[in-house]
């Protein structure tokens, strides 16, 4: 059984498949392969839905499930990234960024983050306080 994931968009079911077919031109929208998207009118008369299930398993079963959730890789998160940046850009024209992580979420900043702390005498110093 596929994962699934899932997104409203507020443009007509047409412009959603033109903007997606784009998309899909300038490079893959969804990553890992066997993907399968559909597109429906959304409830109310709210815009369009995108739906996407990924077919097949993880390759190195539960072992291989593990490692990807740790390098922050999985197909499941990559494609409800994807998901989350094309609504953006669909919707506003651009893909939001924070000035604190303008590229992104990586699992390599969250393995260098500690839990919060005074700091100390050092830190203080470089910080200018």
């Amino acid at each position: 059984m596929g994962q699934k994931a899932a997104i409203t968009v507020n443009h007509p079911p047409d412009e959603v498949q033109r903007l997606w077919l784009g998309a899909q031109a300038e490079r893959p929208t969804i990553e890992g392969g066997d993907a399968t998207v559909t597109f429906r009118d959304a409830p109310g008369d709210r815009g369009t839905e995108i739906h996407v299930e990924l077919g097949g398993g993880t390759p190195g079963g539960r072992v291989g499930e593990l490692v990807q959730k740790v390098a922050g890789a999985t197909p499941l998160a990559k494609a409800k990234d994807e998901l989350r940046h094309f609504k953006q850009r669909a919707e506003t024209g651009e893909i939001a960024r924070s000035d604190g992580t303008p590229e992104g979420e990586r699992a390599e900043r969250k393995f260098k983050q500690r839990p919060a702390q005074p700091l100390e005498d050092s830190e203080l110093q470089k910080a200018g306080a």
